[in-house]
């Protein structure tokens, strides 16, 4: 139950304006945010499409349920508004490399989205979590 409220709650995430603290963080909070940083070396995951929808997919987790919806939500907020375009591309009749090349190409030009996204999300945990 828990699982599924985080994964609506990262959902909602993935669309909405990130409100990230404005300033340079404390230093329990940079504390926190290269702990999470650590933490996040071991993420392995995705985004795919189940029952129509944009699903995050991960395969390696943190261990740590917040910091893997971080980075859920980023990719999910990046890749959502590309996810016709990349529709469209899984079902050409193209060559399987290129449909990967142009996959490729894609997930490249999110990169700077996910890595705003994601440090963006990072900060907001370590918010949180010092305020705790």
């Amino acid at each position: 139950m828990m699982l599924a409220l985080a994964f609506v709650l990262m959902a909602q995430a993935a669309t909405a304006d990130l409100p990230v603290p404005e300033g340079p963080p404390s230093e329990a909070v940079s504390e926190q945010i290269t702990v999470i940083g650590e933490r996040l070396k071991t993420f392995k995951g995705g985004v795919y499409k189940k029952d129509g929808k944009l699903t995050c997919r991960i395969e390696a987790s943190t261990g740590d349920e917040a910091i893997d919806m971080v980075r859920c939500g980023a990719m999910l907020r990046c890749f959502a508004p590309r996810a016709a375009e990349l529709d469209t591309i899984a079902a050409s009749d193209a060559p399987r490399a290129e449909r990967n090349r142009r996959m490729q190409a894609i997930a490249e030009a999110a990169q700077p989205c996910f890595e705003e996204a994601s440090a963006a999300g990072v900060r907001m945990l370590a918010e949180q979590r010092d305020a705790s």
